[in-house]
């Protein structure tokens, strides 16, 4: 049998490559539609999706060269409850949250952390929530993320989790958005507050979106490419604390 051999200078820079890639830093990014990327539209929907590196996710990714951003958002993904209805091949319950987290860091094992950003879609026409509620849901899907040790047969240790309170919504009433979403106008901007004392609460860490953008995108639901970059370069230095430590 023929032997090939690699030169040197290659292997070495192979096996460099590798052992690179062996020490980054694995993040998962869990949430709705602000995850998945919706680019707003005028019309309200359908819309399409921002690329890789206008998403917060990939402004994070890009800010963080020793780690890498693996983005889990779904449009209309809840907390802890189901979708109103099932959505072509998406069953309703394919949209609550708390049951797609688990399978979610499975899938994507080994991760450093697990960022959440979800309870928009809990403020939706017929499905209102307390802003308390929310949190709550929320915060309990963090708490279970330490549960996730060896999780299907393998050897990895959980992930650290960090909560991102979402920014309140801006004026819905410009699209056919709002017929879905003005009811929970109001709501949304008391969920920094309920956010912010389940945090204190529980001792998770919490990461007050509003405080740093807000929803300017024209259907006043989702992320401008602003908000985006925005929210993206204010998470690297929290997200490259938790993950150096």
């Amino acid at each position: 049998m023929k032997q090939t051999f690699l030169p040197a200078a290659i292997l070495l820079t192979a096996i460099s490559s590798f052992t690179a890639s062996a020490d980054e830093a694995r993040i998962l990014a869990f949430g709705d539609s602000n995850t998945w990327g919706w680019s707003p539209v005028s019309e309200g929907y359908p819309a399409g999706r921002f690329n890789d590196d206008t998403r917060w996710a990939g402004v994070l990714d890009n800010a963080l060269p020793e780690a890498t951003v693996i983005v889990d958002g779904m449009i209309g993904r809840r907390s802890d409850i189901d979708g109103r209805n099932d959505n072509g091949l998406v069953r309703k319950e394919d949209f609550n949250g708390a049951a797609a987290l688990p399978a979610a860091i499975a899938r994507n094992m080994p991760l450093d952390l697990v960022v959440i950003m979800l309870g928009t879609n809990d403020l939706q026409a017929g499905t209102v929530r307390a802003p308390a509620d929310i949190a709550r849901a929320v915060f309990k899907m963090a708490a279970n993320v330490s549960q996730a040790e060896k999780t299907v047969f393998t050897r990895y240790p959980a992930p650290d989790v960090l909560v991102i309170g979402p920014a309140a919504m801006g004026d819905t009433s410009k699209t056919g958005l709002s017929g879905l979403f003005q009811a929970g106008e109001a709501a949304s901007v008391q969920l920094s507050a309920a956010f912010t004392q389940e945090a204190t609460r529980t001792g998770i860490t919490f990461f007050d979106a509003s405080k740093v953008t807000d929803t300017d995108g024209i259907d006043g639901v989702h992320f401008s490419a602003s908000n985006h970059e925005t929210l993206g370069k204010a998470l690297a230095p929290v997200v490259q604390t938790l993950i150096n430590d």
